[in-house]
């Protein structure tokens, strides 16, 4: 799944109570904060070994990257929340810093655990760097498939790609914990994350004291498998909220039209194009696809802020300028090939999802099985552990839990969350209008995620806030939406 598109939220704290240095894992502070960010977040980093294959005592070990951003109290609560990234492939020092400003509440009281995926950031990254260039999203099947060979032969020679899973993570995070010295956590994850959250509920159940799950990925879930269906539902709830603005409404009277006539014109011809790479500035070129533009479409759903630009995208393609839909592919691709280590990727999603793929669905949504049969294509080439179907059994626990949604989500949308609530028996779904994939930036969403931490619970939590949050109006040309 894509990474959480994390707005830009300064966090504005003062120095870090000063502690001990943990007996098990050695801690040094340093500044959590990507290359290209303003933001700067203090914290205590340091790596903690683990074993690559815990079946063979002695063999090859993985540093895996811990940052430590301490609560601001020094009366601080025993149980820290240890935030969990998405993808899978994305590293949570590098997901998080620019959104720690919702965990703020959190964070007075509490630490902030940040745990890079082994294979991920800083915990030995299976990166493929020809597959995650932006430039590249208009390679031939051909080009894809051999650059995934390439990849895989690459990692091959520094890493067992097979010991790379879910499980594997949730024992690395126990790992963690204990060195910490930490009796209990809290976990929040985000998309793929959520799935790691239930795998550690599941496999340390004493462990545990709450979870929090934006965008839920369930163990009952195929991740890729039913993202066409879940983007139309979302691609229409998005249009339809369009149609309910007059203003929109009566600027584009037909999108669901346009956007099948323009991906069925460039199946027929790709569009060659030159452009300006809105990253770098410098001149590319670039062939629109059909698949591609499905693809950019898909990117552009995941939230309200980029879905806002749709109508007008496919309103200038359709009248014959198709750079600014081009230009947005290169930015969401960016986004992606930026935090996503794919290798990791690939490893996790080859033994744990595709395999238990059902039959292809019939036509009719705009996406097709275009990821699904990417990702079937890529795993035939790609080396992983032997799936296992007893990792999906459904995750059943007591733990209190939040359970945060979507509305238009277009890969994890509400009935994910309300299928894992049937066995989180004191769970609370919370659905946001109108909002896409990650909400826990939202709103008063961060209030009621350190009230359901401070209390334990979601008995008695009033989320009535939330009706009031709205989208991001629709732009109603390539200025902006309506003054």
């Amino acid at each position: 799944m894509r990474p959480l598109l994390a707005l830009a939220l300064l966090l504005a704290s003062g120095p870090a109570a000063a502690r001990p240095p943990s007996k098990g894992l050695p801690l040094a502070p340093c500044q959590l904060g990507g290359d290209s960010s303003a933001v700067r977040v203090a914290a205590r980093c340091g790596f903690l070994e683990v074993p690559e294959d815990r079946s063979r005592p002695g063999g090859r070990t993985i540093a895996v990257h811990v940052a430590v951003v301490d609560a601001e109290s020094t009366s601080a609560r025993p149980d820290p929340l240890f935030l969990l990234a998405g993808g899978p492939g994305q590293a949570a020092s590098a997901a998080f810093p620019l959104a720690l400003a919702a965990f703020r509440r959190v964070g007075r009281f509490r630490d902030l655990v940040l745990v890079d995926q082994r294979g991920t950031g800083l915990s030995g990254r299976l990166g493929c760097p020809a597959l995650e260039d932006p430039r590249a999203l208009d390679r031939s099947e051909a080009e894809e498939l051999a650059a995934v060979e390439r990849c895989a032969a690459d990692l091959s020679g520094h890493a067992d790609l097979r010991a790379y899973g879910t499980e594997a993570f949730a024992r690395d995070l126990d790992a963690v914990r204990a060195a910490l010295g930490y009796e209990k956590v809290n976990l929040f994850g985000a998309s793929y994350g959520t799935r790691a959250a239930l795998v550690y509920a599941r496999t340390f159940p004493d462990r545990v004291r709450t979870l929090v799950l934006d965008g839920v990925a369930p163990l009952e879930m195929a991740i890729g498998e039913s993202f066409g269906e879940d983007a139309q539902r979302a691609l229409e709830r998005d249009l339809s909220r369009c149609a309910a603005d007059p203003a929109c409404a009566a600027r584009f009277p037909a999108l669901p039209a346009d956007l099948g006539a323009l991906v069925a014109e460039l199946d027929r011809k790709p569009a060659r194009l030159r452009l300006r790479d809105p990253l770098t500035g410098e001149p590319v070129a670039f062939e629109l696809k059909g698949g591609v533009a499905r693809s950019i479409v898909f990117l552009l759903l995941y939230a309200p802020e980029t879905t806002s630009l749709l109508p007008a995208l496919l309103r200038e393609a359709r009248a014959g300028d198709l750079t600014p839909l081009a230009a947005q592919g290169l930015i969401g691709g960016g986004d992606v090939a930026g935090q996503i280590a794919l290798g990791l990727q690939l490893s996790v999603l080859c033994a744990e999802d595709v395999p238990f793929y059902g039959p292809a669905p019939a036509g009719g949504a705009f996406l097709g099985n275009l990821v699904r049969d990417a990702f079937q294509k890529r795993c035939a080439r790609w080396p992983h552990a032997a799936p296992d179907p007893a990792f999906h059994r459904p995750v059943r626990a007591g733990v209190p839990a939040l359970l945060l949604s979507g509305e238009a989500d277009p890969v994890t949308p509400p009935r994910w969350a309300e299928r894992a609530a049937r066995d989180l028996p004191r769970s609370r779904p919370l659905v946001v209008p109108g909002a896409g994939h990650g909400t826990f930036v939202r709103g008063c969403m961060p209030r009621l995620i350190a009230r359901f931490l401070e209390a334990g619970s979601a008995e008695g939590l009033d989320a009535s806030c939330l009706e009031r949050w709205t989208p991001a109006p629709f732009f109603l040309d390539l200025a902006g939406p309506a003054p």
